[in-house]
């Protein structure tokens, strides 16, 4: 019995939840009387947030290449390979020709 009354209860939300979610989508373009040209208010604000964060990048990519950060990047992989570390990667199996 307990069963059969969440699983109405359940239908009932979502019947319920459903009809709101209906109701205000349809609503939305009733309700919506824009001013011509408003469709690029949003085309703005993007484009100059992407021009923001563009710049901002742009600067901080030129402040790590005159602080030097950028430089002789061919000899800084090779540190990488001289680290010594436990081979989690490779499966037993694959191992067993190896000398281990």
């Amino acid at each position: 019995m307990k069963k059969i009354i969440t699983a109405v209860g359940a239908a009932a939300g979502l019947a319920g939840w459903s009809i709101l979610c209906a109701q205000t989508a349809l609503a939305a373009p009733v309700l919506h009387d824009a001013p011509k040209g408003s469709e690029w208010i949003m085309a703005d604000w993007m484009f100059l947030s992407f021009v923001m964060f563009a710049g901002a990048a742009f600067v901080a990519f030129l402040m790590a290449l005159k602080s030097g950060m950028l430089s002789n990047l061919e000899e800084a992989k090779y540190y990488i390979l001289e680290i010594d570390e436990a081979d989690y990667y490779t499966p037993e199996w694959a191992k067993e020709g190896d000398a281990q």
